[in-house]
């Protein structure tokens, strides 16, 4: 009996470990799915642009000035203006990438000791080997000399998370405590890259990179989600004269979840989307 029991405990861990999903969705200062315009605010114009036979376009931005290092911004065919994937490349020790607390220009040994064994070792000829690893929308690139040359973090969301679950929905609660944290960070965490306010006379989105919006507030989202949620906690959510949810269903997409707000504030709707294995806010109207 106890044999059966250490055979089923192996056998659950291996499941765990397989089934396991680490998903990166920042780089550089960057998030992916982020507006290409954030990208130019930040690099200005690209030292070179490429046009792929898919459709799919990548901007090259110089970190150092001798092109020893840089930084790959991808969109892909279906939205041209959302990043699509991050590819920073630079072995260079001082470069930090913000990602999982590397730096670049480390050991192979020292990034492994870190992320652990990669499911796929590909040579890659001049440019060393490409680290792989499954359940997980990163890579690496190990330069012949042995040092950590590329990061790269990719959108496969859909594919990891390809169906939406209902019970990842957060209630009005849950929303209500993070808006009203005016935190950056922890609001940051249930907020798309893609989200837009739309208010009155003009509409309001990320221009600058995830890490410098939630530092500084760049593009005031923080401050205006702040002004117009006041009086949210007041809302009877029982009173459908109030308050109501439902879905938005369009041809080809996932299902949007939608909260009304009808009256007594100055918020109107939140349009909720099934990205990265949860439910994000997409859309304000006020």
């Amino acid at each position: 009996m106890k044999k059966h029991i250490l055979i089923l405990t192996i056998l659950f861990l291996n499941s765990s470990f397989i089934f396991s999903q680490d998903i990166i969705t920042e780089l550089n200062g960057f998030k992916l799915r982020q507006f290409k315009e954030a990208v130019r605010s930040e690099y200005k114009e690209p030292l070179q642009v490429n046009n792929f036979d898919d459709g799919f376009v990548a901007e090259i931005y110089l970190i150092k000035p001798d092109s020893t290092a840089y930084v790959i911004f991808e969109y892909p065919n279906w939205n041209k203006e959302i990043i699509f994937s991050i590819q920073i490349y630079g072995a260079f020790k001082e470069i930090d990438p913000k990602f999982k607390n590397i730096n670049m220009g480390i050991s192979e040994s020292e990034l492994i000791e870190k992320i652990g064994n990669p499911s796929i070792s590909k040579d890659i000829g001049e440019y060393g080997k490409m680290l792989e690893f499954e359940n997980t929308n990163y890579s690496f690139e190990i330069n012949n000399n042995g040092k950590l040359a590329s990061i790269k973090i990719v959108d496969n969301y859909n594919e990891i998370f390809p169906e939406p679950k209902v019970d990842k929905i957060p209630s009005l609660e849950k929303i209500k405590e993070v808006l009203n944290s005016n935190n950056p960070k922890i609001i940051s965490e249930i907020l798309s890259p893609e989200m837009e306010i739309y208010l009155a006379d003009t509409t309001l989105f990320f221009k600058q990179s995830w890490e410098n919006e939630i530092n500084s507030d760049s593009s005031k989202i923080y401050k205006t989600i702040s002004e117009i949620i006041k009086g949210i906690n007041e809302i009877d959510v029982t009173d459908e004269n109030q308050y109501e949810e439902n879905m938005r269903l369009t041809l080809g997409e996932n299902p949007k979840h939608v909260l009304k707000f009808k009256t007594g504030i100055k918020l109107k709707e939140i349009v909720m989307k099934w990205e990265n294995g949860k439910y994000l806010i997409w859309e304000i109207k006020a």
